[in-house]
Order: structure tokens, then C-alpha cells, then sequence
């Protein structure tokens, strides 16, 4: 006997600005309404969309929502440690997430992706990438060859990181920012709108200009 394919239905954490992006996102993205329908928000702030006609709703917070056996869920959070955060708490009650591939996305051979990614339009990740969970591409961001990217990496419209490039986990490459080939982010770290990072980067540190130096604050 086979098992009848179920549709899964997706929930957006995040009602604000960007879950509103990820929600016009999904429906340009592999497996809509295929594999899966959007079902609705989680916020706490349940007049998030008031004025905002042509949303689905908000269903619940993300405190209280409690997974159903056929629901999906990715987190529209900008601050990567709010999106953590939150994950995590679906997560421990067992909510499953899945990526979110636009359809215009160019993904090379023997490139992993991990789970609960974002990856918008016009997305290029070369070839023998790996890209870690929970990880969110804006449009236009290019990765090359061999390149690693941490979980909770985020990356900004049209951001650039050359091949053999290293990024630590919950790193964020504001819009425009250039990491050149083989240079080395560690954890945590901010490099600034159109900014070039041309050497390793410490745990932590925000960079920003070209070339990039260490903001002292």
C-alpha cells in the first residue's frame, strides 16, 4: 500500500515586514501548492496586519501556537538571534521547518542546503557549497565555490561571498556587503552595508568599510 501524499501547511513566524516578504516569497518558491499552502502568521502582536488587506491571518503567538501533525513552519525574523530564539521554540515542540527555494534561485552540483533556509530570487550558490540551518539569502546574493556558511547566517540584497569563504554561525552581511575568496568570518559577526572584507575576521567583530576595519564602539 502507498501513503497519500499529505499537503503540508505553512506557518510564517514573524507577521512583520519581512514575514510579509517571506510570504509573497513562498508563493514564488519549489513545492507551492504542491507540497505545501500557507496557512497563516505567528505573532504576538495580533493587530500586525491591521490595514494590510490580502494576508492570511495571524493565527496565534508562537508561545502558545502548539504544531498540528501536518504543518510546516519558517521564521521571517530579521535579527538572527530573535530567529534563533524563536526556532527554537517550535523546534522543542516538535514543529518541523523547511526551506523556502525560490524558483529562480541557480543552486550548484553536490551543494547542501540544511533546514529551515530562505533562499529569494535570483540567488546563486556555486558549486560544493555548504550552507548551514536557518541560514536567509536576500535577492541577488551570490556564493561561490566550496564556501561554508554558517546556521543563522544572514545575507542581505546583493551581498557577495567569494569562493572558500568561511562564515561562522548568526553572522550578517548587510546589503552589498563583498567577502572575498578564502577570508574567514567567525561567529557573530556584522559587516556593514557595501562594505569589503579583505582578511579574517574575529569572533564577533563588525567590520565596515573598503577595506573593512573593526568598529570600535
Amino acid at each position: 500500500m502507498y501513503k497519500m501524499f499529505s499537503m503540508k501547511n505553512l506557518l510564517i513566524i514573524g507577521a512583520r515586514g519581512w514575514g510579509r516578504e517571506v510570504f509573497t516569497l513562498a508563493q514564488g518558491c519549489i513545492g507551492y501548492q504542491t507540497e505545501f499552502v500557507i496557512k497563516g502568521f505567528l505573532d504576538d502582536k495580533a493587530d500586525a496586519l491591521e490595514g494590510k488587506p490580502g494576508y492570511p491571518p495571524i493565527i496565534d503567538s508562537v508561545e502558545h501556537y502548539m504544531p498540528e501533525p501536518d504543518d510546516v513552519f519558517v521564521c521571517a525574523l530579521g535579527d538572527v538571534h530573535w530567529k534563533k530564539h524563536y526556532s527554537e521554540i517550535i523546534i522543542n515542540k516538535g514543529g518541523r521547518f523547511i526551506n523556502l527555494i525560490h524558483k529562480t534561485a541557480a543552486i550548484g552540483l553536490n551543494t547542501h542546503i540544511g533546514i529551515g533556509c530562505l533562499i529569494c530570487q535570483s540567488v546563486g550558490i556555486s558549486c560544493d557549497v555548504t550552507v548551514g540551518d536557518f541560514v536567509t539569502m536576500q535577492y541577488d546574493t551570490v556564493v561561490g565555490h566550496d564556501g561554508i556558511i554558517g546556521d543563522f547566517c544572514h545575507f542581505g540584497n546583493r551581498t557577495f561571498v567569494g569562493g572558500r569563504a568561511r562564515l561562522g554561525e548568526s553572522c550578517v552581511v548587510n546589503t552589498g556587503g563583498i567577502i572575498l575568496p578564502n577570508v574567514q568570518l567567525g561567529n557573530n559577526c556584522v559587516v556593514g552595508a557595501g562594505s569589503v572584507v579583505t582578511k579574517k575576521v574575529a569572533d564577533g567583530n563588525t567590520v565596515y568599510g573598503n577595506p573593512a576595519k573593526v568598529l570600535k564602539f
